[in-house]
């Protein structure tokens, strides 16, 4: 079931953790997918295994209420999270949590990111707040990540990692590239002495155009 799905999820898992967004067994991605009756399923990384040893063979699909309906492995510790992402935002399909080394940064010291670059703005819908902390697989880390969720596309998470999310899992990568090389540029910057933001009417004006211009599916 899902065949060419579970093998798209692998293949971004692999990606991430190559380009060091995710290490070992930390992070976790989903994919919501529909039944032939419609209904909503989600595809999850299982809990505690390497990365580089997942195959399809080790994700698990999941209905709503949660409960498994294929697959042999426990699913990510943070399926709670997962569940109510997908719950509150019905035009989100895919799902990324990394421990990436820049975000990560931000988020253990509690600095959220304002509005500086582009593609930020774009893709993740303008700044990167900070949702607050609470302990890994909890409904207090669901409620805190869909909070600071609310219009955007991506969040830091406390001590303790990031978020992507899209309505596709190539746009939630995306949001988990974006994260990172925004972190990174933010710290480079503040080095340098001088942060230059970039303003709320461009901004609004920079998400309009991505929305309704940009790209090769707005023709």
């Amino acid at each position: 079931m899902f065949e060419s799905e579970k093998e798209q999820l692998v293949e971004v898992s692999l990606k991430l953790y190559n380009e060091k967004l995710i290490v070992g067994t930390w992070g976790n991605l989903s994919l919501r997918v529909k039944d032939t009756d419609g209904k909503s399923l989600y595809i999850v990384t299982p809990s505690g295994m390497e990365y580089e040893k997942t195959t399809i063979n080790d994700l698990i699909v999941l209905d709503e209420e949660g409960s498994i309906v294929e697959g042999i492995r426990k699913p990510t510790s943070e399926l709670k999270m997962h569940m109510r992402i997908y719950e509150e935002r019905e035009e989100i399909n895919a799902i990324i949590h990394t421990h990436s080394t820049f975000a990560t940064a931000f988020a253990v010291a509690g600095v959220s990111i304002p509005m500086i670059v582009e593609d930020m703005v774009q893709h993740l819908g303008g700044d990167l707040r900070v949702a607050k902390y609470a302990l890994p697989g909890t409904d207090k880390l669901a409620d805190y990540i869909v909070e600071a969720l609310s219009d955007r596309n991506g969040t830091l998470m406390k001590n303790h990692g990031a978020v992507g999310i899209g309505k596709t899992l190539e746009d939630a990568y995306k949001a988990a590239m974006i994260i990172e090389k925004t972190s990174k540029i933010y710290l480079y910057a503040k080095v340098l002495g001088h942060v230059h933001l970039l303003s709320v009417e461009d901004a609004q004006k920079m998400i309009e155009y991505y929305n309704t211009n940009y790209g090769q599916n707005n023709m």
